[in-house]
Parts: structure tokens; sequence; C-alpha cells
């Protein structure tokens, strides 16, 4: 983490803001998150921990020992936190995700997942607007539901969803629909599906773990991409590596790409009201997103 310890200051009153993941070799959160901590004065600063699985009760007695304010989680623990908080806001608990937890001077835990917020400000940032879209989803993962939940929110017209267990992905689609403004689509995993749906859509949202740094499998069949019309926007969830050979191919199409990393710096803007009431200025967005750049190479 050399880069980002250049950048921190810190005393003995500074608290620990831990990450905590398994694995957590791929982890570059606290990129983002030390670079808006820093130029907002909070005393704190993010630092990876690996927890395995079923480790969580004995976590969340030591963040009471060690009288930790903040701790954020990613996979595999997004679910698994939820039956240890005393609150979780409903939206994070419908969707069975929570990436931050707060803890207040009383010692309560208060839970809230921003995977959706980030989603969208990642658009917003790239001047796009979902309003009247037809959209095509990969996958059916904890973040997919909360995310076809602000695309509706946002006045996105249709989602087609496409996962290689279509149970899943009907399970998943059978239980947002009735609360969404949005028509809802299932297809089961095929070339012809995928050509079909990229199609006819005008932004591809990349939800499934394929290409991601550490994960074994990846897209055998990216010909859909080029079925894709010239305007249609590709939005990949995956931050490690930032240009996962989805990306590539919709770069050399010509399409236009927002990157992993622009959805979760976007996502800190409703994460810092929601731990420090502190709200990101367009400036620390831009320097933050310029920094996670530069760190993954994407530019100079």
């Amino acid at each position: 983490m050399k880069m980002v310890i250049e950048h921190l200051k810190f005393n003995t009153d500074t608290k620990m803001w831990p990450i905590i993941g398994y694995p957590m070799g791929h982890s570059s959160a606290a990129y983002a998150w030390n670079t808006f901590l820093v130029a907002n004065n909070v005393n704190e600063i993010m630092w990876p921990v690996e927890i395995p699985v079923g480790g969580l009760p004995d976590f969340m007695s030591a963040v009471k020992t060690l009288g930790l304010r903040h701790f954020s989680l990613t996979m595999p623990h997004k679910a698994a936190i939820i039956p240890l908080l005393d609150e979780v806001d409903p939206d994070s608990r419908f969707f069975n995700s929570v990436n931050l937890v707060k803890i207040d001077k009383d010692g309560k835990s208060h839970g809230m997942g921003f995977d959706g917020y980030g989603n969208l400000e990642a658009l917003r940032q790239a001047n796009v607007n979902v309003r009247g879209m037809n959209i095509l989803v990969l996958g059916a993962g904890s973040i997919v539901g909360v995310i076809l939940q602000h695309l509706a929110r946002a006045g996105a017209e249709k989602a087609t969803v496409i996962n290689r267990s279509y149970e899943n992905a009907k399970t998943l689609v059978d239980k947002v629909k009735s609360s969404l403004d949005m028509k809802l689509e299932v297809l089961p995993f095929s070339k012809e599906n995928l050509d079909k749906a990229a199609s006819e859509c005008d932004l591809i949202e990349q939800c499934t773990p394929q290409g991601m740094f550490g994960y074994k499998g990846d897209w055998e069949y990216l010909g859909f991409i080029d079925k894709a019309k010239p305007e249609t926007v590709v939005l990949e969830t995956i931050v490690n590596p930032p240009a996962t050979t989805l990306v590539k191919k919709a770069l050399q199409r010509g399409l236009k790409v927002i990157f992993g990393i622009d959805m979760m710096v976007g996502n800190k803007v409703e994460a810092f009201r929601f731990a420090l009431g502190i709200e990101i200025s367009p400036d620390q967005m831009a320097a933050a997103k310029k920094f996670m750049y530069r760190y993954f190479k994407l530019e100079d």
C-alpha cells in the first residue's frame, strides 16, 4: 500500500477503518477511500483485512474491543454480516447486501449497501441518462437486485437479465419485479439470446465475476458485443483488472465504456454521507478517480 501511505497522516488518535473480505490480495478500495479520508481531514485509515468465511462473529467481537467506528465489506461477507448487525437499511436487507457498517457511540451497528448508488453515480459522471433505456444485465449475483432497483428509479424502461443459472436469475427477478416500475425479462444463457439482447439494448451492465482477478472463469464467447449498436454503453462492475476481456472487446468496437473503478469511486458519495455526514466535492471525485486510473495504469 506504499502509494497510499505516502499521502496519509496519522497519529496516536488515528482509528483503523478495516475493509474485510477473503481473499484480499486483489482489493484496491482502500486507495480511493484513503484519498477521500485525507481530503476531508478524517482521522481514520482504511486497511484491507482478510477474514475467512465463518470468521465474522470473532471479527465483530474485535470491532467492539478495538472501539472501531467503521468497517467496509466485500465478498464473501456482504450478506453474512446482516444477522450480526443491530440495524440494516431496509433496501440492503431486502437485497441481502451490505457494503459498510458504522458503529455509534453506544456501540450500536448500522449497515447499508451502496452498489446501486455507485452504479448510478458512475453513469451520471459519464453523462449517461438511463431514462427510457433498454438494458442488458449480465449476471444475477448479490449486486444485481439493487442495481435494477436504482436503474428503475432513474427511469429505465426495460432490463433483460441473462445468467448462466437461469433459475437464479428468475428467482431474483421474481423477487424484485413487483416493486420495480420497469419491464423485466429473464433469458436462458445462450449465444443466440446474448446476441439478440445485445443488439436491442442501450446499455450493457456486466455484473458477473468473469475475468475478475483471482477468479478462474472468463468469457468464452464475446460475439454479442459485435452485435451491439454503435451508441451502446458498456458498464463493467469488476474493479481489478479494470480492462477485463469484455471491456477490451467493447473498446475494440469503439463503444463507450464505464469502468468498475468509476462505480467503486461513485459509491463513496453516498457512503460518506451515511458514515460521516460529509459531502464529497466534484474536485475530490475527480482527484480520486485520476489516482485510481493511474494506479491501474489506465492513464499516465
